[in-house]
């Protein structure tokens, strides 16, 4: 043996040592809203992907253990949304949406670099100041609080998250993994497919924002949204015998100077928020109506519960990581004009995160990644998509765009759910019986159409949320 090969063989060696010592480390542990003990562990990773000799930072994660023995080979690497979204926090998805999954898979939850445990980005969102629509305010309040952070938000994207999901396969000892993402949590991937394609048996994505489609463009999607929840409300017998100028109602309430601590500009984007859940968009006709006739606490009750499910579930420091480093740069004025064109919500949601991306220290990328942010992904990773027809933000056409480029894909849409649905209906069956032969075709989504539009509420003190 040469010293070059002896050299490479004691590297292995120590490497394999490295893995199998960090795989030995899980300690038991309890995750919030989990009543059951799983195992946790860390993995210590460099911050600056660029530099590994520099400062590091540790990754957490959870193992939940499938309730069958033998487990598969593969386990379900969980992908969380947001960005900003903490696996950790998928608790109750283990009980809903991977129910079935995990009778013959472990389930990993990894908190991704800037969220949960995981080094967290932790920045209160301006709420007030984007209330006001006082971008000078917003833009001070994160001034300060990055002067707080213990982390350099340039090193907290998706590509260097990639690249601790693999450190995290190798030290584990899978050989692949198989993927479920909501959300942005399909983009990180389908990322991670095209960069590390051995790596993956399949993926699940629900509610698919792919590459080539800018997240911060959906004014189109919930304007399409909210016309059809005018249009259901009207076909309702009880909708429309209780709102029936819903529509009228609506203007009268954009038009308002403002909606309790809510400038006018800001009133679109509670609409917005209300549509991603098809069950707080069952309130709004009612919500709509009573703002419409002097009375606003319901549409700031509906507000507060958005608010308090987004602001405590999302690391807002991690949003603006990604978001300013991989879709403010390539989401231009011009194509803002054209998304908002139409609309009732116009350009203020891409207006917004760009001007706060102008305080924010955010990755700039070569020019060959920079491409990849904007490209469709091509893959022979069998993958099954998942759609909701009532979804404001990533539709159906979502969806079919990404699977073009997918050549081993099917598409399955439920029309009458929103915005991440795995958890409902057969979804959970559907995703289980995908994984265990890894074959879109062979899944039959009839099922879905059995997801409806939860039933409108139509009076104070009928149970709603």
């Amino acid at each position: 043996m040469t010293r070059k090969h002896l050299v490479l063989a004691w590297t292995l060696f120590l490497a394999m040592l490295l893995y199998s010592s960090m795989a030995a480390a899980l300690e038991p542990c309890h995750l919030p809203h989990l009543p059951e003990r799983v195992e946790c562990g860390t993995l210590e990773v460099p911050e600056d992907r660029a530099n590994p000799a520099g400062r590091r930072i540790t990754i957490h994660f959870a193992r939940i253990k499938a309730t069958a023995k033998p487990a598969a080979p593969d386990p379900l690497l969980v992908l969380a949304g947001g960005p900003g979204q903490a696996a950790t926090d998928y608790g109750p998805l283990l009980a809903s949406a991977f129910r079935e999954a995990r009778k013959r898979r472990d389930i990993l939850l990894v908190d991704q670099r800037g969220t949960g445990r995981s080094n967290p980005l932790r920045c209160p969102m301006p709420e007030q100041e984007i209330a006001q629509g006082d971008t000078t305010a917003a833009q001070a309040a994160l001034r300060g609080c990055l002067a707080g952070l213990d982390a350099d938000p340039r090193h907290f994207h998706t590509e260097a998250a990639l690249a601790d999901f693999e450190d995290l396969r190798r030290a584990l000892g899978y050989r692949q993994f198989s993927l479920w993402g909501g959300s942005y949590g399909t983009r990180t991937a389908l990322m991670y497919a095209r960069r590390y394609p051995d790596s993956v048996r399949g993926m699940v994505l629900d509610s698919v924002a792919p590459p080539n489609a800018r997240i911060l463009l959906s004014s189109r999607h919930a304007q399409a949204a909210l016309e059809r929840l005018l249009a259901d409300c009207a076909a309702d017998q009880g909708c429309a015998r209780a709102f029936p100028n819903l529509a009228q109602d609506l203007d009268a309430v954009l038009a308002l100077p403002s909606l309790g601590p809510h400038q006018a500009a800001a009133v679109p984007q509670l609409l917005r928020g209300a549509m991603y859940s098809a069950q707080h968009a069952s309130v709004l006709p009612f919500a709509i109506h009573a703002a419409a006739n002097g009375r606003p606490q319901p549409m700031l009750a509906l507000y507060d519960a958005l608010a308090g499910w987004s602001l405590e579930g999302m690391t807002f420091g991690q949003t603006l990581s990604v978001l300013c480093a991989e879709e403010a740069p390539f989401t231009h004025a011009a194509a803002m004009r054209e998304d908002g064109a139409g609309s009732r919500f116009g350009e203020a949601y891409a207006r917004g995160w760009r001007d706060w991306c102008q305080v924010w220290p955010a990755a700039r990328f070569d020019a060959q990644l920079s491409a990849e942010l904007t490209r469709a992904v091509k893959s022979d990773i069998p993958t099954l998509l998942l759609a909701g027809g009532l979804d404001p933000v990533t539709p159906p056409e979502n969806a079919h765009l990404a699977a073009r480029t997918l050549r081993h894909s099917r598409v399955l849409v439920a029309d009458g759910a929103g915005h991440t649905f795995s958890g409902a209906g057969c979804a959970p069956r559907l995703i289980a019986a995908f994984l265990e032969h890894a074959d879109p075709a062979a899944v039959d989504g009839a099922c879905l159409a059995a997801i409806r539009r939860p039933p409108f509420v139509l009076a104070d003190g009928q149970p709603t949320l």
